[in-house]
């Protein structure tokens, strides 16, 4: 009885890890259109700050991209403010098309000292739809 008992506890510990992995696989994907994005900032000499924009589509997307960014700027770090907004529509290298886009979009003259960030509103679509996220960079200082 106790060996039937182990039995059946190793087999329900065993269905638990094998559902929870495969609840890991069916969410790790952001959409039907988005794979997965992330946008970052690097701070570069004389105040400038680059803003890169990386997304994978879920198999080729003839638009994928970055559709929008917003900047934000603060001085001490903790209350910021939108300074700068960049639409595809202006800027056509935030849009491309393929299964990956990673390019780095925009460069943004900040002011040294100052502390920025980047919301990116990034975009995967086809002829049966599309979908849009957001994220944040983190927050970098501008440099000299």
């Amino acid at each position: 009885m106790k060996r039937l008992g182990k039995r059946v506890l190793s087999g329900i510990f065993a269905l638990i890890m094998v559902s929870s992995l495969l609840c890991m696989s069916a969410t790790a994907r952001s959409s039907a259109y988005l794979d997965g994005y992330r946008a970052g900032i690097t701070p570069k000499s004389g105040g400038k700050l680059v803003i890169t924009v990386d997304v994978s589509g879920v198999g080729y997307m003839p638009e994928i991209g970055a559709k929008t960014i917003w900047v934000y700027e603060s001085t001490d770090g903790k209350l910021f403010h939108r300074i700068a907004v960049y639409e595809s529509d202006d800027y056509p290298e935030m849009m491309g098309s393929g299964s990956i886009f990673y390019e780095d979009v925009i460069t943004f003259q900040g002011i040294v000292g100052r502390y920025y960030y980047a919301k990116a509103f990034v975009y995967a679509g086809n002829d049966t739809g599309g979908d849009e996220r957001n994220c944040d960079t983190a927050i970098k200082q501008a440099r000299a």
